[in-house]
């Protein structure tokens, strides 16, 4: 009798355990997918800026020296004159950009700016970046104030480190799930190009339309420099080294709480001449294309082709890694040029800037936009917090079946060389 009853129990401890080993395994082979949510064989990874297409840039052209490109409904720019302009410069209209040369060649060549083919296959909306915006009296005021000179400063690593976690809560990322489409954006906002304007010795001016003083961040010369416009006004900046470069505009309450983070880009290479002094050539624009189609092609996965009204080619970063680029006259961004099936333009995303002068490139969300991701899957990253106990919850039963195994055999055993 008690034999039969051991065998009973045998069985039934046997059975229980099949069930929970088979639950821990089930539970421990789902954790890994979900922890990533591109893992489904069909990911995409950039392992070449080469191109597939390409054919090697051409070296920029030496700058033409001329008058800035002025901005409706602004006057003309005023001649240029060897000894200076006897008063406070005249803001102009944003002008051109000026290429920023780089060894090596060109990881994709887009073809004539002014041709394309467009492919009927591909569904793509055009953009709408969210953009920095104040009310138009508050713009009107500070355009209107007198433009000061303004010295920027070098920042020390600690200060760096200081302003990168003041603007944490910034470089947050934030994917919304609806039944058919998931979206990833970031509090960073897109600079507004109304806000940057020129003088006629190709200065960028600043307008800080807020009622606190806007920090201007910005790379030059491999540091990191910050410059304060003040409340309501405007701002001219001398940097004299030809270039294109993005910064990160912090707008901040009385405590220094950060309110408004934005991404921009500005020229360089303008300089008010001493006397004697040439004056500083027109910076040279950039080859700048309308309504193209991009893409971001991150290694664990990508984005929908969506389309940008401007984007400016600033040529061949090899710092980074393929061509340098601008969205919409301001967002910086990193990748390479190549062609849909039917045979339209395609601008391939593979590194952004959230926090120029503060961060590196990464892959990251793209500054103003919020990006429609390739499928739902996507927003599986929201759930890695309970990933990690699910996994240490399946090891747990994976050992207590596989204990409870091992107990009710050499129970057995013993029962069996009893006397």
């Amino acid at each position: 009798m008690n034999e039969a009853r051991s065998v009973l129990y045998r069985r039934g401890a046997l059975a229980m355990s099949s069930v929970a080993v088979t639950t821990a395994m089930w539970l421990g082979a789902i954790s890994p997918a979900l922890a990533d949510p591109y893992e489904d064989g069909d990911s995409t990874e950039v392992v070449d800026n080469s191109g597939s297409y390409a054919e090697p840039v051409e070296e920029p052209a030496p700058e033409d020296p001329g008058e800035p490109v002025g901005e409706a409904p602004e006057p003309d720019a005023p001649a240029l004159d060897e000894a200076g302009p006897a008063e406070a410069p005249d803001e102009l209209g944003p002008g051109g950009a000026p290429d920023e040369p780089g060894p090596g060649e060109a990881p994709g060549d887009p073809g004539d700016p002014d041709t394309n083919v467009a492919d009927p296959a591909i569904d793509a909306d055009t953009a709408d970046p969210d953009i920095a915006e104040v009310s138009q009296g508050d713009f009107d005021e500070a355009h209107g104030a007198d433009a000061v000179d303004v010295e920027s400063e070098s920042a020390s690593e600690t200060e760096v480190t200081e302003l990168t976690e003041s603007l944490e809560s910034f470089t947050s990322t934030t994917i919304t799930t609806s039944t058919t489409t998931s979206t990833w954006s970031s509090p960073v906002t897109q600079w507004n190009s109304r806000w940057t304007g020129y003088d006629r010795w190709y200065r960028p001016v600043f307008t800080n339309p807020y009622k606190s003083p806007l920090q201007i961040v910005y790379p030059y010369n491999n540091t990191t420099r910050v410059v304060d416009v003040p409340p309501s006004g405007r701002a001219v900046l001398t940097v004299p080294n030809p270039g294109v470069y993005s910064f990160t505009a912090v707008n901040r309450d009385p405590s220094g709480k950060p309110v408004t983070v934005s991404t921009g880009s500005f020229s360089g290479g303008g300089y008010q001449p001493a006397p004697g002094q040439p004056p500083p050539p027109k910076p040279k624009p950039p080859t700048t294309f309308k309504n193209v189609l991009v893409q971001l092609k991150y290694k664990d996965g990508e984005s929908k082709p969506f389309r940008v009204k401007t984007l400016a080619d600033l040529g061949d970063d090899p710092s980074v890694g393929g061509h340098r680029v601008l969205l919409d006259e301001e967002t910086p961004a990193w990748g390479r040029w190549t062609k849909t099936g039917g045979g339209e333009r395609l601008f391939e995303i593979t590194s952004t800037q959230q926090l120029p002068g503060l961060v590196a490139p990464s892959q990251g969300p793209l500054p103003g936009y919020q990006v429609q991701l390739t499928s739902n899957e996507t927003a599986a990253p929201t759930q890695d917090t309970w990933v990690k106990p699910v996994s240490i919850g399946a090891a747990v039963a994976g050992a207590l079946a596989i204990g409870a195994v091992v107990y009710f055999l050499l129970s057995g055993r013993r029962r069996k060389t009893a006397p």
